[in-house]
């Protein structure tokens, strides 16, 4: 897998937490990732794309409109170490973390996980927002 295709295929798992529309997301997942999908970060172990749509689910009531941008970007071997900064729906930052990712034969990510330190407190939601 050239890193341009990893690159591609990484990109398409964070557009897929930006998406409102549940069939968009799953596209987008199926697009990129194993079927059995092992996902971590320091708040969350799920093994399978449905339970990692319904961890999308749990992001966009938590954080509606937010998305990521990928800030760099290594690749060896079919393996990815990535940082990349959520954003807020108004563009605001909302934390710079990192990833680390493995494909399988398919050239699909069967591995993710995310580090970082803490997370900022999640500003109150209202109905203007």
């Amino acid at each position: 897998m050239t890193g341009e295709a990893l690159r591609t295929t990484f990109e398409n798992y964070l557009a897929a937490f930006a998406e409102s529309s549940t069939t968009e997301q799953e596209r987008l997942l199926r697009l990129s990732l194993a079927e059995d999908v092992l996902f971590t970060n320091p708040g969350v172990e799920g093994r399978g794309l449905d339970n990692l749509l319904a961890h999308i689910a749990g992001f966009q009531s938590k954080f509606p409109g937010g998305y990521f941008r990928i800030n760099w970007f290594l690749h060896q071997h079919g393996q990815l170490l990535s940082e990349w900064t959520q954003y807020n729906r108004d563009g605001s930052e909302f934390v710079t973390a990192y990833s680390f990712a493995r494909s399988n034969d398919e050239g699909r990510l069967a591995h993710l996980a995310g580090f970082w330190k803490s997370l900022p407190s999640i500003p109150q939601l209202t109905d203007h927002d």
